[in-house]
């Protein structure tokens, strides 16, 4: 399953990718590793090693407000690049693999080379293309946090974090093994995301229906086009500074 929360860089680091903490119970390495293995299985297997890289584009509603979003990724070097407009002004965000930067509404470009912000873009584009699908390519810790119920359903949990990243949790179906649910905290507000459903993709399983929750902020995510291909590395990298 790729891009398990949400897209754009605007929305996934943001959102998700600057959780700091994981669940304090007891480390179980093998097991983790062994579920998110039994992960990769059920969301495409070899058919997930095969892509250089991904497009995809969709529709997006934040705290009511509708709008449009772009995101790119690259499954080969851990970059990202998304955008989008909502009620006419448009933000972009990206993560070159060194620094993490943005535009704002207005042009201003911003950049965030600190070892904090550099930590949370990392995650958060780990956490979009999929990045525990590929331990050979963007190593991380695994640990298993054991079983927990939400709204009715019974998950696995699994805390990663990417080598120079922050920490999230991976909460995967007790029953199929595919991934339903991500939650982690940024500065005390609690974070999560929820996969609503699926499409299949060249043989992988793919997130085309998503809600999240920041805190007091919502938003819900539907993909309306997903393409699997190279993406040039120029695009990662940020405009000149306005």
């Amino acid at each position: 399953m790729r891009r398990p929360i949400a897209a754009s860089v605007a929305v996934a680091v943001v959102a998700i990718a600057v959780a700091t903490t994981a669940s304090g119970a007891q480390s179980r390495p093998d097991k983790a590793v062994s579920l998110v293995r039994e992960l990769k299985e059920a969301s495409g297997g070899a058919a997930l090693d095969r892509p250089d890289g991904f497009h995809e584009s969709g529709t997006v509603t934040r705290d009511g407000r509708a709008g449009v979003y772009e995101y790119w990724g690259d499954l080969r070097s851990l970059r990202s690049l998304g955008s989008h407009t909502i009620a006419g002004q448009t933000s972009v965000g990206g993560f070159d693999g060194k620094q993490a930067w943005s535009v704002d509404p207005n042009g201003k470009v911003l950049i965030d080379a600190s070892p904090k912000g550099v930590s949370a873009a990392r995650l958060g584009t780990y956490v979009s293309i999929g990045g525990y699908f590929y331990p050979d390519r963007f190593p991380a810790a695994f640990s298993y946090q054991g079983r927990r119920r939400h709204a009715g359903c019974v998950y696995d949990v699994v805390a990663v974090t990417p080598k120079d990243g922050d920490t999230a949790e991976l909460w995967l179906d007790a029953k199929t093994h595919r991934l339903m649910r991500i939650s982690a905290q940024a500065d005390g507000v609690q974070t999560s995301g929820d996969i609503l459903s699926y499409q299949v993709v060249d043989g992988t399983w793919i997130g085309f229906a998503l809600r999240q929750n920041e805190g007091r902020h919502q938003m819900t995510q539907q993909l309306t086009r997903y393409v699997y291909g190279p993406v040039d590395a120029a695009r990662f990298s940020p405009p000149p500074p306005s």
